[in-house]
Protein backbone atom coordinates (compact mmCIF):
# COMPACT_ATOMS: atom_id res chain seq x y z
CA UNK A 1 0.00 0.00 0.00
CA UNK A 2 1.11 3.56 -1.03
CA UNK A 3 0.80 7.28 0.01
CA UNK A 4 -1.37 8.69 -2.18
CA UNK A 5 0.51 11.26 -4.31
CA UNK A 6 -2.64 11.82 -7.08
CA UNK A 7 -5.38 11.71 -4.22
CA UNK A 8 -8.48 12.60 -6.45
CA UNK A 9 -9.10 8.80 -7.89
CA UNK A 10 -7.72 6.86 -5.00
CA UNK A 11 -9.88 3.87 -3.99
CA UNK A 12 -10.12 4.04 -0.28
CA UNK A 13 -12.75 3.71 2.55
CA UNK A 14 -13.90 4.74 5.78
CA UNK A 15 -14.24 4.34 9.42
CA UNK A 16 -15.07 6.44 12.31
CA UNK A 17 -13.86 5.10 15.73
CA UNK A 18 -12.75 7.30 18.97
CA UNK A 19 -10.22 9.84 18.62
CA UNK A 20 -6.86 8.00 20.09
CA UNK A 21 -8.03 4.40 18.67
CA UNK A 22 -8.37 6.00 14.90
CA UNK A 23 -4.98 7.60 14.83
CA UNK A 24 -3.27 4.23 16.03
CA UNK A 25 -5.04 1.86 13.85
CA UNK A 26 -4.33 4.09 10.50
CA UNK A 27 -0.49 4.65 11.44
CA UNK A 28 -0.41 0.95 11.79
CA UNK A 29 -2.10 0.29 8.39
CA UNK A 30 0.55 2.17 6.88
CA UNK A 31 3.20 0.04 8.38
CA UNK A 32 1.43 -2.98 7.84
CA UNK A 33 0.09 -2.65 4.25
CA UNK A 34 2.93 -1.00 2.22
CA UNK A 35 5.98 1.40 2.47
CA UNK A 36 4.73 4.87 2.99
CA UNK A 37 5.27 6.32 -1.00
CA UNK A 38 5.91 3.86 -3.58
CA UNK A 39 6.57 5.90 -6.98
CA UNK A 40 6.92 5.23 -10.81
CA UNK A 41 10.86 4.77 -10.73
CA UNK A 42 10.69 1.72 -8.36
CA UNK A 43 8.52 -0.01 -11.06
CA UNK A 44 9.27 -1.34 -13.82
CA UNK A 45 8.84 0.78 -17.11
CA UNK A 46 6.20 -2.15 -18.76
CA UNK A 47 3.96 -1.77 -15.52
CA UNK A 48 3.73 1.67 -15.60
CA UNK A 49 2.62 1.97 -18.83
CA UNK A 50 0.19 -0.23 -18.02
CA UNK A 51 -1.27 1.09 -15.38
CA UNK A 52 -1.18 4.25 -16.57
CA UNK A 53 -4.12 3.47 -18.89
CA UNK A 54 -6.73 1.86 -16.62
CA UNK A 55 -9.61 3.12 -15.61
CA UNK A 56 -11.35 3.04 -12.69
CA UNK A 57 -15.33 1.83 -12.62
CA UNK A 58 -17.86 4.34 -11.74
CA UNK A 59 -18.77 3.14 -8.70
CA UNK A 60 -15.75 4.33 -6.95
CA UNK A 61 -16.04 8.11 -6.67
CA UNK A 62 -17.90 11.21 -7.88
CA UNK A 63 -17.01 13.11 -11.20
CA UNK A 64 -14.16 14.70 -12.24
CA UNK A 65 -14.54 17.28 -14.85
CA UNK A 66 -12.43 16.52 -17.73
CA UNK A 67 -11.84 12.66 -19.44
CA UNK A 68 -8.03 13.42 -19.50
CA UNK A 69 -8.11 14.18 -16.17
CA UNK A 70 -10.21 10.72 -15.25
CA UNK A 71 -7.34 8.68 -16.52
CA UNK A 72 -5.92 6.55 -13.37
CA UNK A 73 -2.30 6.17 -12.22
CA UNK A 74 -2.87 2.94 -9.89
CA UNK A 75 0.68 2.71 -8.38
CA UNK A 76 0.30 6.48 -6.99
CA UNK A 77 -2.69 5.51 -4.61
CA UNK A 78 -3.21 3.65 -1.06
CA UNK A 79 -4.12 5.54 2.00
CA UNK A 80 -4.99 8.88 2.06
CA UNK A 81 -7.79 11.69 1.93
CA UNK A 82 -8.81 12.44 -1.69
CA UNK A 83 -8.37 15.70 -3.64
CA UNK A 84 -9.41 17.09 -6.64
CA UNK A 85 -5.72 17.08 -8.58
CA UNK A 86 -5.73 15.44 -11.56
CA UNK A 87 -3.14 13.87 -14.20
CA UNK A 88 -3.01 13.37 -18.20
CA UNK A 89 -3.02 10.30 -19.49
CA UNK A 90 -2.40 9.28 -23.79
CA UNK A 91 -5.84 7.63 -23.49
CA UNK A 92 -8.74 10.07 -23.78
CA UNK A 93 -11.50 8.33 -24.90
CA UNK A 94 -12.91 6.92 -21.76
CA UNK A 95 -14.00 8.47 -18.84
CA UNK A 96 -14.06 7.21 -14.84
CA UNK A 97 -16.77 9.96 -13.45
CA UNK A 98 -16.21 9.00 -10.09
CA UNK A 99 -12.98 10.94 -9.46
CA UNK A 100 -13.56 13.87 -7.87
CA UNK A 101 -14.72 14.16 -3.47
CA UNK A 102 -14.68 16.96 -1.79
CA UNK A 103 -13.98 17.23 2.05
CA UNK A 104 -11.05 15.04 3.11
CA UNK A 105 -13.28 12.06 3.85
CA UNK A 106 -11.11 8.95 5.50
CA UNK A 107 -10.83 6.17 2.77
CA UNK A 108 -8.48 3.44 3.27
CA UNK A 109 -7.38 0.35 0.32
CA UNK A 110 -6.40 -2.44 2.14
CA UNK A 111 -4.79 -3.97 -1.38
CA UNK A 112 -2.85 -3.54 -3.84
CA UNK A 113 -5.77 -0.78 -6.74
CA UNK A 114 -4.03 -1.89 -9.37
CA UNK A 115 -5.91 -5.68 -8.98
CA UNK A 116 -8.86 -6.54 -10.14
CA UNK A 117 -10.50 -7.31 -6.57
CA UNK A 118 -9.92 -4.41 -4.02
CA UNK A 119 -11.32 -3.94 -0.25
CA UNK A 120 -10.83 -1.83 2.38
CA UNK A 121 -12.79 0.33 4.94
CA UNK A 122 -15.48 2.80 4.10
CA UNK A 123 -17.37 4.03 1.36
CA UNK A 124 -16.07 4.98 -2.12
CA UNK A 125 -18.94 6.45 -3.24
CA UNK A 126 -19.17 10.40 -3.36
CA UNK A 127 -20.66 13.18 -4.33
CA UNK A 128 -22.69 14.04 -6.67
CA UNK A 129 -24.82 10.65 -6.63
CA UNK A 130 -28.23 10.43 -7.68
CA UNK A 131 -28.67 6.66 -5.86
CA UNK A 132 -30.25 5.80 -2.36
CA UNK A 133 -26.70 4.12 -0.50
CA UNK A 134 -26.51 4.06 3.22
CA UNK A 135 -23.07 4.07 3.22
CA UNK A 136 -22.58 7.50 1.28
CA UNK A 137 -20.71 10.57 3.02
CA UNK A 138 -21.86 13.38 1.73
CA UNK A 139 -25.43 14.53 1.15
CA UNK A 140 -27.16 17.70 -0.64
CA UNK A 141 -27.41 18.86 3.11
CA UNK A 142 -25.78 16.83 6.27
CA UNK A 143 -30.03 17.70 7.62
CA UNK A 144 -30.83 14.69 5.25
CA UNK A 145 -28.22 12.18 7.14
CA UNK A 146 -30.35 10.06 9.21
CA UNK A 147 -26.66 8.82 11.24
CA UNK A 148 -27.18 9.29 14.94
CA UNK A 149 -23.81 7.23 16.30
CA UNK A 150 -20.35 9.13 16.24
CA UNK A 151 -19.00 5.08 16.29
CA UNK A 152 -19.32 3.85 12.73
CA UNK A 153 -17.48 1.28 10.38
CA UNK A 154 -17.76 1.17 6.79
CA UNK A 155 -16.29 -0.75 4.14
CA UNK A 156 -16.12 -1.88 0.49
CA UNK A 157 -15.28 -4.96 -1.95
CA UNK A 158 -15.10 -4.37 -5.53
CA UNK A 159 -14.35 -6.72 -8.51
CA UNK A 160 -13.67 -5.14 -11.58
CA UNK A 161 -15.19 -6.84 -14.82
CA UNK A 162 -12.94 -5.26 -17.43
CA UNK A 163 -11.49 -1.82 -18.39
CA UNK A 164 -15.63 -0.29 -18.14
CA UNK A 165 -17.12 -2.34 -15.54
CA UNK A 166 -17.35 -3.08 -11.82
CA UNK A 167 -19.25 -4.63 -8.84
CA UNK A 168 -19.23 -3.14 -6.10
CA UNK A 169 -20.36 -4.34 -2.57
CA UNK A 170 -20.40 -1.27 0.59
CA UNK A 171 -21.47 -2.36 4.21
CA UNK A 172 -21.96 0.27 6.93
CA UNK A 173 -22.66 -0.77 10.93
CA UNK A 174 -23.07 1.24 13.99
CA UNK A 175 -24.94 0.46 17.14
CA UNK A 176 -27.75 2.67 15.12
CA UNK A 177 -27.22 1.91 11.23
CA UNK A 178 -27.00 -1.61 9.72
CA UNK A 179 -26.61 -1.39 5.85
CA UNK A 180 -25.81 -2.89 2.49
CA UNK A 181 -25.53 -1.65 -0.79
CA UNK A 182 -24.62 -3.73 -3.78
CA UNK A 183 -23.75 -1.52 -7.32
CA UNK A 184 -23.28 -2.45 -10.57
CA UNK A 185 -20.88 0.58 -12.87
CA UNK A 186 -20.41 1.02 -16.58
CA UNK A 187 -18.19 4.09 -17.54
CA UNK A 188 -19.95 4.14 -20.81
CA UNK A 189 -17.16 5.08 -23.43
CA UNK A 190 -19.39 6.61 -26.06
CA UNK A 191 -20.76 8.85 -23.26
CA UNK A 192 -19.37 11.51 -21.75
CA UNK A 193 -20.75 10.50 -18.37
CA UNK A 194 -21.37 6.98 -16.61
CA UNK A 195 -24.23 4.26 -15.35
CA UNK A 196 -24.85 2.90 -12.63
CA UNK A 197 -27.30 0.51 -10.78
CA UNK A 198 -27.74 -0.58 -7.17
CA UNK A 199 -30.12 -2.40 -4.92
CA UNK A 200 -29.94 -1.56 -1.12
CA UNK A 201 -31.23 -2.23 2.33
CA UNK A 202 -31.27 -0.26 5.47
CA UNK A 203 -32.52 -0.49 8.90
CA UNK A 204 -31.48 2.74 10.99
CA UNK A 205 -33.08 4.46 14.02
CA UNK A 206 -34.26 7.94 12.87
CA UNK A 207 -33.10 11.85 14.53
CA UNK A 208 -36.58 12.71 13.91
CA UNK A 209 -37.78 10.11 16.69
CA UNK A 210 -35.02 10.87 19.64
CA UNK A 211 -33.35 13.55 21.45
CA UNK A 212 -36.10 15.97 22.21
CA UNK A 213 -36.85 17.20 25.73
CA UNK A 214 -39.70 14.01 25.93
CA UNK A 215 -39.56 10.63 25.27
CA UNK A 216 -41.89 9.35 22.36
CA UNK A 217 -41.19 5.55 21.76
CA UNK A 218 -44.14 2.80 20.32
CA UNK A 219 -46.49 1.95 22.51
CA UNK A 220 -44.53 -1.68 23.21
CA UNK A 221 -41.79 1.05 24.80
CA UNK A 222 -39.15 0.46 21.74
CA UNK A 223 -37.21 3.28 19.76
CA UNK A 224 -38.76 3.47 15.95
CA UNK A 225 -36.22 1.63 13.24
CA UNK A 226 -36.84 2.59 9.82
CA UNK A 227 -36.45 -0.11 7.78
CA UNK A 228 -35.67 0.57 3.69
CA UNK A 229 -35.65 -1.83 0.82
CA UNK A 230 -34.81 -0.47 -2.64
CA UNK A 231 -33.16 0.04 -5.71
CA UNK A 232 -32.07 2.56 -7.79
CA UNK A 233 -30.48 3.84 -11.43
CA UNK A 234 -28.09 6.70 -11.77
CA UNK A 235 -25.95 8.54 -14.75
CA UNK A 236 -23.73 11.13 -13.81
CA UNK A 237 -21.66 13.52 -15.91
CA UNK A 238 -19.36 16.34 -15.83
CA UNK A 239 -20.98 19.02 -17.30
CA UNK A 240 -18.41 22.22 -17.13
CA UNK A 241 -14.32 22.46 -15.83
CA UNK A 242 -16.44 23.32 -12.04
CA UNK A 243 -19.81 21.69 -12.34
CA UNK A 244 -20.92 18.17 -12.17
CA UNK A 245 -24.12 16.45 -12.14
CA UNK A 246 -25.94 13.09 -11.33
CA UNK A 247 -29.67 12.36 -12.26
CA UNK A 248 -31.53 9.19 -11.05
CA UNK A 249 -34.52 7.03 -10.33
CA UNK A 250 -35.20 5.30 -6.52
CA UNK A 251 -37.86 2.96 -5.70
CA UNK A 252 -37.90 1.79 -1.89
CA UNK A 253 -40.30 0.34 0.75
CA UNK A 254 -39.93 2.07 3.76
CA UNK A 255 -41.23 0.69 7.23
CA UNK A 256 -41.50 1.30 10.89
CA UNK A 257 -40.62 -1.02 12.99
CA UNK A 258 -39.83 -2.02 16.96
CA UNK A 259 -36.36 -3.15 16.17
CA UNK A 260 -33.48 -3.54 13.65
CA UNK A 261 -34.30 -7.36 12.46
CA UNK A 262 -38.17 -8.05 13.14
CA UNK A 263 -41.28 -8.31 11.34
CA UNK A 264 -42.87 -6.48 13.94
CA UNK A 265 -44.37 -3.59 11.72
CA UNK A 266 -45.38 -0.39 14.19
CA UNK A 267 -47.24 2.24 12.21
CA UNK A 268 -47.89 4.33 15.48
CA UNK A 269 -45.83 5.60 18.40
CA UNK A 270 -46.98 5.68 21.76
CA UNK A 271 -49.02 9.14 21.46
CA UNK A 272 -50.71 7.23 18.44
CA UNK A 273 -49.21 9.50 16.15
CA UNK A 274 -48.59 7.88 12.84
CA UNK A 275 -45.29 6.94 11.90
CA UNK A 276 -45.95 6.02 8.01
CA UNK A 277 -48.66 7.50 5.24
CA UNK A 278 -50.03 4.01 5.03
CA UNK A 279 -52.17 2.55 7.90
CA UNK A 280 -50.17 -0.90 7.58
CA UNK A 281 -46.78 0.82 8.61
CA UNK A 282 -45.43 0.30 4.74
CA UNK A 283 -44.69 3.28 2.50
CA UNK A 284 -43.68 2.79 -1.13
CA UNK A 285 -41.39 5.77 -2.58
CA UNK A 286 -40.52 6.18 -6.46
CA UNK A 287 -38.07 9.24 -6.77
CA UNK A 288 -37.05 11.20 -9.61
CA UNK A 289 -33.39 12.54 -7.76
CA UNK A 290 -30.67 14.76 -9.13
CA UNK A 291 -27.71 16.31 -7.15
CA UNK A 292 -25.43 18.94 -8.85
CA UNK A 293 -21.81 20.30 -7.38
CA UNK A 294 -20.47 23.44 -8.39
CA UNK A 295 -16.68 23.29 -6.59
CA UNK A 296 -14.19 26.84 -7.30
CA UNK A 297 -11.94 26.27 -4.23
CA UNK A 298 -8.08 25.87 -4.42
CA UNK A 299 -8.60 22.86 -2.05
CA UNK A 300 -10.92 19.96 -1.88
CA UNK A 301 -9.74 19.11 1.55
CA UNK A 302 -8.54 22.37 3.01
CA UNK A 303 -10.05 24.88 0.96
CA UNK A 304 -8.67 29.06 1.63
CA UNK A 305 -10.78 30.72 -1.20
CA UNK A 306 -12.97 29.89 -3.63
CA UNK A 307 -16.61 28.97 -3.36
CA UNK A 308 -18.93 25.33 -3.08
CA UNK A 309 -22.14 24.69 -3.82
CA UNK A 310 -24.38 21.33 -3.60
CA UNK A 311 -27.68 21.46 -4.94
CA UNK A 312 -30.40 18.79 -5.19
CA UNK A 313 -34.24 17.92 -5.61
CA UNK A 314 -36.17 14.63 -5.52
CA UNK A 315 -39.41 14.49 -6.84
CA UNK A 316 -41.83 11.53 -5.49
CA UNK A 317 -44.22 9.75 -8.01
CA UNK A 318 -47.59 8.88 -6.16
CA UNK A 319 -47.57 4.71 -6.34
CA UNK A 320 -48.60 2.31 -4.16
CA UNK A 321 -51.10 2.94 -1.04
CA UNK A 322 -49.30 5.37 0.48
CA UNK A 323 -49.76 7.38 -2.49
CA UNK A 324 -46.93 10.21 -1.24
CA UNK A 325 -46.51 12.94 -3.53
CA UNK A 326 -43.61 15.77 -3.06
CA UNK A 327 -40.43 17.58 -4.08
CA UNK A 328 -37.93 18.16 -2.07
CA UNK A 329 -34.88 20.65 -2.60
CA UNK A 330 -31.75 21.48 -0.57
CA UNK A 331 -28.86 23.37 -0.85
CA UNK A 332 -26.04 23.87 0.86
CA UNK A 333 -23.24 27.47 -0.08
CA UNK A 334 -20.32 27.77 1.28
CA UNK A 335 -17.58 30.47 0.86
CA UNK A 336 -14.04 30.54 1.57
CA UNK A 337 -12.26 33.55 2.57
CA UNK A 338 -8.83 34.36 3.77
CA UNK A 339 -8.33 36.11 6.55
CA UNK A 340 -5.27 36.71 8.57
CA UNK A 341 -6.42 37.34 12.05
CA UNK A 342 -4.53 34.87 14.04
CA UNK A 343 -2.29 32.21 14.87
CA UNK A 344 0.09 30.28 16.33
CA UNK A 345 2.23 29.16 13.48
CA UNK A 346 2.57 29.23 9.77
CA UNK A 347 -0.37 28.21 7.71
CA UNK A 348 -3.58 29.43 6.48
CA UNK A 349 -6.19 31.46 8.35
CA UNK A 350 -9.60 31.00 7.11
CA UNK A 351 -13.23 32.89 7.29
CA UNK A 352 -16.06 30.13 6.22
CA UNK A 353 -19.25 31.22 5.64
CA UNK A 354 -22.17 28.59 4.99
CA UNK A 355 -25.53 29.21 4.62
CA UNK A 356 -28.24 26.02 3.96
CA UNK A 357 -31.71 25.61 3.17
CA UNK A 358 -34.79 22.59 1.90
CA UNK A 359 -38.50 22.80 1.82
CA UNK A 360 -41.03 20.51 0.87
CA UNK A 361 -43.04 21.51 -2.18
CA UNK A 362 -45.99 19.55 -1.64
CA UNK A 363 -48.96 18.47 1.78
CA UNK A 364 -47.04 14.54 1.66
CA UNK A 365 -43.65 15.11 4.00
CA UNK A 366 -42.52 11.31 5.53
CA UNK A 367 -41.14 11.75 8.68
CA UNK A 368 -38.36 9.58 7.78
CA UNK A 369 -37.72 12.00 5.04
CA UNK A 370 -37.75 14.97 6.66
CA UNK A 371 -34.92 17.76 7.85
CA UNK A 372 -33.24 17.42 11.07
CA UNK A 373 -31.49 19.72 12.48
CA UNK A 374 -28.66 19.36 15.68
CA UNK A 375 -25.45 17.85 15.82
CA UNK A 376 -21.29 17.99 14.57
CA UNK A 377 -22.92 18.59 10.56
CA UNK A 378 -25.57 20.86 11.32
CA UNK A 379 -25.84 23.11 14.56
CA UNK A 380 -23.01 22.26 17.22
CA UNK A 381 -23.63 22.28 21.01
CA UNK A 382 -27.17 20.42 20.67
CA UNK A 383 -27.74 16.55 20.06
CA UNK A 384 -28.65 14.75 16.30
CA UNK A 385 -31.83 16.23 15.79
CA UNK A 386 -32.57 17.84 19.10
CA UNK A 387 -33.45 21.64 17.54
CA UNK A 388 -35.92 19.90 15.45
CA UNK A 389 -37.51 17.96 12.44
CA UNK A 390 -39.49 19.69 9.43
CA UNK A 391 -40.40 20.05 6.52
CA UNK A 392 -38.37 23.43 5.89
CA UNK A 393 -35.15 24.67 7.11
CA UNK A 394 -32.56 27.50 7.47
CA UNK A 395 -28.81 27.16 8.47
CA UNK A 396 -26.06 29.67 9.03
CA UNK A 397 -22.37 28.93 10.15
CA UNK A 398 -19.48 31.32 10.44
CA UNK A 399 -16.28 29.71 11.49
CA UNK A 400 -12.54 30.73 11.74
CA UNK A 401 -10.00 28.08 11.35
CA UNK A 402 -6.53 28.90 12.24
CA UNK A 403 -2.93 27.33 12.62
CA UNK A 404 -2.01 26.02 15.98
CA UNK A 405 0.76 23.21 15.14
CA UNK A 406 2.83 21.33 12.88
CA UNK A 407 4.57 18.47 13.85
CA UNK A 408 5.52 14.54 12.47
CA UNK A 409 3.92 11.21 14.41
CA UNK A 410 5.05 7.77 13.30
CA UNK A 411 6.78 9.50 10.28
CA UNK A 412 3.10 11.05 9.38
CA UNK A 413 2.78 15.00 9.20
CA UNK A 414 0.53 16.10 11.54
CA UNK A 415 -1.29 19.97 11.14
CA UNK A 416 -2.89 21.16 14.20
CA UNK A 417 -5.39 23.96 13.13
CA UNK A 418 -7.83 25.21 15.77
CA UNK A 419 -11.70 26.44 15.01
CA UNK A 420 -14.31 29.30 16.22
CA UNK A 421 -17.80 28.51 15.25
CA UNK A 422 -21.38 29.84 15.46
CA UNK A 423 -23.98 27.75 13.95
CA UNK A 424 -27.76 28.69 13.67
CA UNK A 425 -30.68 26.57 12.73
CA UNK A 426 -34.22 27.45 12.27
CA UNK A 427 -37.15 25.36 11.04
CA UNK A 428 -39.21 28.17 10.04
CA UNK A 429 -42.73 26.99 11.69
CA UNK A 430 -42.85 23.91 9.82
CA UNK A 431 -42.05 21.20 11.72
CA UNK A 432 -46.13 20.58 12.30
CA UNK A 433 -46.75 19.96 8.40
CA UNK A 434 -44.38 16.35 8.72
CA UNK A 435 -46.15 13.48 9.03
CA UNK A 436 -46.86 12.81 13.05
CA UNK A 437 -45.47 15.80 13.96
CA UNK A 438 -42.52 14.00 15.39
CA UNK A 439 -40.98 17.39 16.60
CA UNK A 440 -44.04 18.85 18.32
CA UNK A 441 -44.75 15.12 20.17
CA UNK A 442 -40.97 14.95 21.14
CA UNK A 443 -41.09 19.18 22.55
CA UNK A 444 -38.01 20.13 20.01
CA UNK A 445 -37.42 23.89 20.17
CA UNK A 446 -37.23 24.41 16.46
CA UNK A 447 -34.61 26.91 16.56
CA UNK A 448 -31.10 27.31 18.00
CA UNK A 449 -27.61 28.86 18.38
CA UNK A 450 -24.35 26.68 19.00
CA UNK A 451 -21.20 28.42 19.48
CA UNK A 452 -17.75 26.97 20.80
CA UNK A 453 -14.11 26.02 19.71
CA UNK A 454 -12.37 23.10 18.40
CA UNK A 455 -9.11 21.28 17.13
CA UNK A 456 -8.47 19.36 13.97
CA UNK A 457 -5.56 17.41 12.71
CA UNK A 458 -5.00 17.38 9.09
CA UNK A 459 -3.01 14.24 7.71
CA UNK A 460 -2.43 12.63 5.04
CA UNK A 461 -4.99 9.78 5.92
CA UNK A 462 -7.86 13.05 6.11
CA UNK A 463 -9.23 15.49 8.95
CA UNK A 464 -10.64 14.60 12.25
CA UNK A 465 -12.36 16.86 14.62
CA UNK A 466 -12.89 17.51 18.09
CA UNK A 467 -15.42 20.45 19.02
CA UNK A 468 -16.94 21.54 21.77
CA UNK A 469 -20.33 23.28 21.67
CA UNK A 470 -22.42 25.51 24.00
CA UNK A 471 -25.89 26.16 22.72
CA UNK A 472 -28.97 28.86 23.17
CA UNK A 473 -30.69 26.50 26.08
CA UNK A 474 -28.10 26.80 28.40
CA UNK A 475 -26.83 22.61 27.45
CA UNK A 476 -23.53 21.91 25.70
CA UNK A 477 -22.25 18.87 23.53
CA UNK A 478 -19.22 17.44 22.31
CA UNK A 479 -18.45 16.09 19.06
CA UNK A 480 -16.30 14.08 17.02
CA UNK A 481 -16.30 13.38 13.30
CA UNK A 482 -14.13 12.60 10.20
CA UNK A 483 -14.23 14.94 7.39
CA UNK A 484 -15.48 18.54 6.93
CA UNK A 485 -18.43 19.89 7.23
CA UNK A 486 -18.54 21.79 4.35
Amino acid sequence: MSIITDQSRTLVGFFNLGWETTLISLFWATTAFGQPVLDKESLPSNSVTETEATIESLILETVSTRAEDLLSNEYERGLTAQDNSSSESEDQNQVDPFTKTTGGQLRIELTDPSKPFTYGFGSIISYPDALISPTRDVFNVPAESTQLSIFTVKGHARQRLGSNHALLLEALLDPTRYGLDFRYGNNAPSLPGAFAVNIFTQNARSPAFENGDEDVDLPNGNVPWVIRLGGGIEYVQPLTSKLDGAVGINYQIVSTRDAAFTNSIEPEDALGNPLTFSEDGQDTLLTLDASLLFDTTDDPNAPTHGSRLRFGTSQSIPVGDANILYNRLSASFSQFIPLNLFGFTEGPRTLILNFQAGTFIGDDVPSYQAFNLGGSETVRGFDVGEVGTSSSFIKTTAEYRFPIAAFRLLKQDIGLRGTLFVDYGNDLETADRVMGNPADARDKPGDGLGYGLGLSADTSFGRFRGEFGFNSDGGSQFHFAVGDRF
